[in-house]
């Protein structure tokens, strides 16, 4: 459905048929995907301009939306509920309800920047009709802000505002917003786009009086009413004419906006216009005539009328405001008792738990003075029995002194045949460390010999790779891929438990870790290993640590 949404702003009609072959699956939906199917619906009919018959659809996605809809979907419904109003004529709900849907966009987070322009589009259009011109001024500069924030067309806002300011008698104010809009036009560069524009320009201008923006609109206007009829272009022209002093023309148009319009305001003012010029020429019957129909189609707009509604519509929406400042008041004073009752339980809850706390640590206290007690009357019973151990003590301490002095003659000659034997050790751990030094010549003599033996093995069995290694360790080639696969190989087939061995002893092992320990196992010294790798010291020599004990254990299974 946001496809069709968005095909729906550029081709509503295609868009109503693509929703309509959605209609039967959409039934079988949650309530949630029913109601966003009929609001997309009343959506793309205002779209194509169908008018429609009832208000009985809205009504329910308002009541729907309002109650379980995020604030952009309230802004959104009450939008469409203005729209279904106006059309069905019905001013005061469309004015609530166009407010209603600016006020979401202004209270939501997130909100529709073209719908809230329009919102205020159409609240200026229906402040205009009902006469209630300040506030059709106030949403055309609502309008227009919006309009050069999102940097959409600000034509229609400009003209929107200067039109309520003719109404306010600010000609001044107006002209200027009139200029905007006719500045906006010639920049363009593509004036056949805006001849409607123009066409509300020269009307405009011909009002204020000014002849030469007047003038200009007029050169740049290609439609002729008299090839294509429409009710407003006769108007405007009608009016230009009538800045020349060209009587006859401003006639000719307001008769045949009479005979072939339809739009009670612009034959209003055509009727109120002939009247003017016959009762200026004195042509009592013509100006009876357009007089009467003056009157009638006054009659028909209700003037007084829809200035009441729109009072109606403002004071409804203003206690609208008021219940709703009024219920958040209440909000706020029932989350201030709600915290205050649970700062005091709080409150009340730590004093218990301070208190608990004190009577066990006070107990606890009792236990032990209890315990020091017993203790102490312990200790005094046992006094006597001490003495009469110390008194043993004492004559035991005279007979060792005895047998002391007996025993310090034969620990001198036990000393002097400790420091003959500690000579002794010394000579034999002199000749010790000769022979380990001796052991591990032996040793690296034999990791020499085996590290050759490996790289004869590896010679003789893999020629190119042997030969690729060096290369490599000189400095004059580096390792391809293809040259660590072949040393893999190699080493695999001379020692076929190798491979087994390192992912037993290390588990998951990468390339450069497998890349170090084949070089190893073919003899390669460390300084040799780290010009190739370019690996740091410190993690080669402790690599070298597990290479040791996988080839040590590896060795011990081959033997096996």
């Amino acid at each position: 459905m946001e496809r069709i949404k968005i095909i729906g702003d550029k081709n509503p009609i295609k868009a109503l048929a693509m929703l309509d072959s959605l209609k039967i699956g959409i039934r079988k939906e949650n309530n949630y995907v029913k109601n966003k199917y009929d609001l997309l619906q009343i959506r793309l009919n205002d779209k194509a301009d169908n008018i429609p018959n009832s208000d009985i659809m809205i009504k329910h996605l308002i009541g729907y939306f309002e109650d379980k809809g995020s604030m952009l979907e309230k802004q959104e419904v009450t939008y469409y509920a203005g729209s279904v109003y106006r059309d069905l004529r019905d001013t005061p709900r469309a004015l609530g309800y166009f407010l209603k849907s600016t006020e979401y966009a202004k209270n939501g987070n997130n909100c529709d920047s073209i719908m809230l322009r329009n919102a205020y589009s159409n609240l200026n259009d229906l402040y205009y009709k009902v006469q209630n011109y300040n506030d059709a001024a106030k949403m055309a500069q609502e309008e227009l802000k919006i309009a050069q924030q999102t940097r959409t067309n600000t034509i229609t806002p400009y003209l929107h505002l200067g039109t309520a300011y003719i109404a306010l008698n600010k000609t001044k104010e107006a002209c200027d917003a009139f200029d905007g809009a006719f500045e906006v036009i010639t920049h363009s560069g593509d004036i056949s786009k805006h001849q409607s524009d123009l066409l509300y320009l020269l009307c405009d201008y011909s009002v204020l009086m000014q002849h030469s923006k007047a003038k200009k609109c007029f050169s740049l206007i290609k439609y002729t009413p008299l090839n294509e009829f429409s009710d407003f272009p006769c108007m405007a022209f009608a009016k230009y004419y009538e800045l020349c002093n060209k009587t006859d023309s401003v006639i000719f148009y307001c008769k045949l906006l009479l005979d072939k319009g339809t739009d009670i305001y612009n034959m209003y003012d055509a009727s109120k216009l002939l009247y003017q010029i016959y009762s200026d020429r004195g042509d009592i019957n013509n100006a009876e005539h357009y007089a009467r129909a003056y009157m009638q189609f006054s009659d028909s707009m209700d003037f007084g009328k829809r200035q009441e509604l729109s009072a109606t519509v403002n004071n409804e929406f203003q206690y609208h405001l008021d219940q709703k400042k009024e219920q958040t008041l209440k909000d706020e004073k029932e989350q201030y008792k709600n915290t205050l009752a649970i700062v005091v339980l709080t409150t009340i809850l730590l004093a218990c738990v301070a208190y608990i706390m004190y009577v066990r640590r006070h107990n606890r206290h009792l236990q032990q003075m209890i315990s020091l007690s017993t203790e102490l009357q312990r200790v005094a019973t046992g006094e006597q029995q001490l003495r009469k151990d110390i008194e043993m003590k004492e004559e035991e301490l005279e007979e060792s002194k005895k047998s002391l002095k007996k025993s310090s003659n034969e620990l001198s000659n036990i000393k002097l045949e400790l420091k003959r034997m500690n000579e002794e050790l010394a000579e034999y751990s002199e000749a010790l460390k000769a022979k380990e030094r001796q052991l591990s010549e032996k040793i690296d003599q034999n990791t020499t010999f085996i590290k050759l033996l490996h790289q004869s093995e590896m010679e003789s069995n893999a020629e190119d790779v042997i030969y690729a290694i060096r290369q490599s360790s000189e400095g004059k080639k580096n390792m391809t891929s293809a040259d660590w696969k072949r040393l893999y190989q190699a080493v695999d087939e001379l020692y076929p438990e190798f491979n087994v061995s390192l992912i037993r002893k290390l588990g998951n092992i990468t390339e450069q870790h497998m890349q170090v320990y084949y070089l190893m196992r073919i003899g390669l010294s460390k300084h040799q290993i780290l010009d190739m790798t370019h690996l740091s010291r410190v993690t080669i020599w402790r690599w070298a640590k597990n290479y040791n004990s996988i080839v040590n254990s590896d060795d011990a299974t081959t033997t096996e």
